[in-house]
């Protein structure tokens, strides 16, 4: 690397201050170095070294870039490459688009990422960090939304108004972004809010009592370009320093400033500096005087002087604790708050998920169900050449494949269960009716009016007919159903039966009681 930075000094000297390339170019592609092995580009001779030591001697060889050299930048993903890389890339993927530019566009585009990235960090930290902190942690709202509702919400301070503010523009296209538009458009007004009201950009205004003000008036400018600087500052600067910048092309101005504001520290630090002040309104005018040190103070002086700023210190960071611990406090309600509103949702988000996936097993079963039943379906059209009979001849058929006790026992559980919760009294009073029928037939099997039933009798048309499994239940007891009546089919009852059956009547009736 000094090989190298020794050849560009040779280079740039040779042609003295009549070179043809303006300085602020010529201290750029100072910089600029492509390692001969891999053909990566340094912009810096720092990069360069950390680059050699990494990866051992083989990769210290560099070779110095002129910023008009060609460069090809991949559209998508904004990478460079050499030409050749890029032939080898298109060579693998046609698809692939480049774009032609040079080292310096790299450089400019370089600053001008830097300069965003510091813009961005500079507007996130302008804003009150512990509400910042509280929206992104405990609320999970993105941090750029977060820090734009607290710089539009500043002048009333709360999260209340800063959640309100991301409510009303949540629809807002590139909310989550900082765009440069954005970003230039908060500092300029930053800037142009000045005074003693403070900026948006979060800096603390210091009060009269935090600094010693100078009494005297500050002494007018009437630099003028092509003034020397002050002896002042010639004084300060290594004179050696100034003349290897000079050689670069520099004039004797500018390498004065530069050494002063580098404050010696090397050429490679004030070419550094003249090629990023290179644009400045005021990089030709001589730099201002320094002012004169203030006198010193006597022993007795310093000492009150020190007693006081102790005093004011213990009070200020007595108000300071008092205003942090309530602000604690606020935080601490704040966040038991949110904790509380997160809590709830996290639980009502698992009633949701639990009643979703009760939802999904549900169909799942009807889905099953409804296969099993078409294999079913499928499987007697196989073996009996038919449609099989509807469901409910097949729950009929079932039921009178049972003995009698059990029919008797299945109607009337039947019954209970149809009209128990819809028609209780009806239900009583029909299963009444039902036992004496059956008790009057217990009693007094070879009577024969007790044998008969009138299907147009009033009390039958309203007890028993509109209650759906109790002609069946008498079905079951003997009653053959004849057109106008119902006669008994045997001609001696079944009294054991009768007794079952009274049995049962019995019991439902006390249940719904």
């Amino acid at each position: 690397l000094a090989q190298v930075q020794r050849g560009r000094r040779v280079s740039c000297s040779a042609g003295g201050r009549r070179s043809a390339k303006p300085a602020a170019a010529m201290a750029a592609n100072m910089m600029v170095l492509r390692c001969s092995k891999t053909g990566r580009l340094f912009f810096s001779s720092e990069e360069a070294q950390e680059h050699a030591e990494a990866f051992g001697a083989a990769y210290a060889n560099f070779d110095q870039v002129s910023v008009e050299e060609k460069v090809w930048v991949h559209v998508e993903t904004g990478r460079h490459a050499t030409e050749a890389e890029m032939k080898r890339i298109s060579q693998r993927d046609p698809e692939a688009k480049f774009e032609e530019k040079t080292v310096q566009w790299l450089i400019d585009d370089r600053k001008a990422k830097a300069q965003a990235s510091k813009n961005k960090d500079r507007f996130l930290n302008s804003v009150d960090q512990k509400k910042l902190e509280a929206l992104t942690t405990v609320k999970g709202f993105n941090r750029v939304r977060a820090a734009k509702a607290l710089h539009f919400t500043k002048d009333k301070g709360t999260l209340e108004a800063a959640e309100a503010w991301m409510s009303e523009h949540a629809g807002e296209e590139g909310l989550d972004k900082l765009t440069d538009d954005f970003l230039d458009s908060v500092f300029n007004a930053s800037a142009g809010g000045g005074g003693g009201g403070g900026s948006a950009s979060g800096d603390v205004a210091m009060g009269d009592g935090d600094v010693d003000m100078p009494d005297a008036s500050p002494e007018p400018d009437d630099r003028k370009v092509g003034d020397p600087n002050p002896p002042e500052i010639k004084e300060k600067v290594n004179q050696d320093l100034v003349k290897q910048v000079m050689e670069m092309g520099f004039s004797e101005l500018r390498a004065e400033k530069a050494c002063y504001k580098v404050d010696n520290a090397s050429l490679e630090h004030a070419v550094n500096w003249l090629a990023e002040h290179a644009d400045d309104a005021d990089i030709d005018l001589p730099l201002l005087k320094p002012a004169p040190p203030k006198p010193k103070m006597s022993k007795e002086e310093a000492e009150a002087k020190a007693l006081e700023l102790q005093k004011r210190l213990r009070e200020k960071r007595a108000q300071e604790e008092k205003l942090s611990e309530k602000e604690k406090e606020r935080m601490r309600i704040e966040s038991t708050k949110m904790m509380v509103e997160a809590n709830e949702k996290l639980k009502e988000e698992e009633r949701k998920r639990a009643f979703e996936q009760m939802r999904r097993e549900k169909e799942e079963a009807d889905r099953h169900r409804a296969e099993l039943k078409e294999k079913m379906r499928l499987d007697y059209i196989e073996r009996f050449g038919k449609e099989p009979p509807p469901e409910e001849e097949v729950v009929e058929q079932s039921i009178k494949e049972k003995s009698s006790k059990d029919q008797v026992a299945h109607y009337l559980s039947k019954l209970k269960k149809t009209y128990k919760d819809t028609d209780k009294e009806g239900l009583k009073t029909c299963l009444s009716t039902l036992r004496i029928y059956v008790k009057n037939l217990q009693e007094n099997p070879q009577e024969p009016k007790f044998k008969k039933l009138k299907v147009e009798n009033k009390a039958f048309q309203s007890r028993i007919a509109p209650y759906d499994g109790a002609i069946d239940f008498l079905d079951v007891m003997g009653f053959e159903n004849k057109g106008e009546f119902l006669e008994q089919r045997k001609s001696v009852p079944d009294g054991w039966l009768c007794g079952q059956a009274i049995k049962f009547i019995d019991l439902i009736l006390s249940q719904v009681s």
